[in-house]
């Protein structure tokens, strides 16, 4: 260890790597930023002002345990384990940092197992859910939003930076080819989320139903009337694209309040993609349509729909040498 590096703290050192980030710029702003909340949350109170001296992988593991138990600081609810993984990795940068640089002669991350993830179904309606949100969402001026979540499987950061010049409604296809994040409050422009997020026409039809005009505001309940006098209050036109935080927030408080289960705008991107699956489409053409690097990652995510795409294989080997 470096003479005088024996005094520097975790905090010091966190500084020391992240502001290096950002001089550097070798990370995109979104996860520059993100590094910083998740060390000021997570990282940088339970961890206080330890010497990095002190740091081993007995107390990077003691540190895990309490966040499993206890939680962050951001509200003391247990953290899942994806959420310790995200923890870790400002810590990781910054004890890489200190090696390669020699203040310490070992990385402790590197002896300290992540906590184990569980594997999760992601959150999508039913077809039967999904057309009957669609249906009793029909003529609100939010109906085009969720109609085109589910029909294109766009992120929600593809949506709020999509231009007209990238849509033809009358040909019914969409360029994805800018995209959008958020620091905070703040929607910036975004790099995309890999180097196939970009798609051209041709990889992102839309069906002739999604490019139709939805039907004249006609409230058709109670609930449909409350709601619509809220929402012409929530976002006036004019003031720029909806912020993905907000649309994800007022899809939730909408698919509760009509009895569905709970999604956030990314879980129409799901919806889009079990239905794809599940109606035959080839893993190739749903991973290119949503803009997924590796096909078999998508496989993987979506591998709760692929029995059934089993057994329809099963069935058509079979009509096809028996009868």
């Amino acid at each position: 260890m470096k003479p005088g590096a024996t005094a520097l703290t975790v905090n010091e050192l966190l500084d020391l790597y992240l502001d290096g980030l950002d001089a550097d710029q070798r990370l995109s702003p979104k996860t520059r930023h993100d590094y910083r909340v998740y060390a000021q949350t997570y990282v940088r109170k339970p961890l206080d002002n330890r010497k990095i001296r002190d740091v081993t992988p007995e107390v990077i593991l003691t540190w895990q345990r309490r966040l499993l138990a206890e939680g962050g600081a951001k509200d003391g609810r247990p953290l899942a384990p994806n959420t310790i993984r995200l923890a870790r990795a400002p810590l990781t940068g910054a004890f890489k940092l200190a090696a390669s640089s020699g203040i310490v002669a070992v990385n402790p991350l590197m002896h300290a197992p992540r906590p184990k993830a569980r594997r999760s179904v992601p959150r999508y309606w039913s077809p039967e859910q999904a057309r009957e949100f669609l249906s009793l969402m029909e003529g609100d001026r939010t109906y085009p939003v969720w109609a085109f979540l589910m029909c294109a499987g766009l992120r929600i950061g593809e949506l709020v930076a999509l231009r007209w010049s990238n849509v033809d409604l009358t040909e019914g296809v969409v360029s994805v080819v800018e995209f959008s994040t958020y620091l905070g409050h703040d929607v910036v422009p975004s790099p995309g989320k890999s180097r196939d997020a970009i798609r051209a026409w041709t990889s992102t039809q839309l069906s002739p139903a999604c490019c139709e005009p939805s039907a004249p505001n006609r409230p058709r309940s109670g609930w449909r009337q409350t709601r619509t006098k809220r929402a012409a209050t929530s976002s006036p036109a004019g003031r720029g694209p909806y912020h993905p935080q907000y649309l994800s927030r007022l899809l939730g408080r909408y698919s509760e309040e009509l009895g569905l289960p709970r999604l956030t705008a990314h879980g129409l991107r799901h919806t889009c993609a079990t239905l794809m699956l599940a109606n035959g489409v080839p893993p190739k053409v749903a991973a290119e349509r949503l803009g997924h690097s590796d096909p078999s990652l998508f496989m993987n995510l979506y591998s709760h729909v692929t029995p059934s795409m089993q057994r329809e294989a099963a069935e058509k080997i079979g009509a096809v040498l028996f009868g």
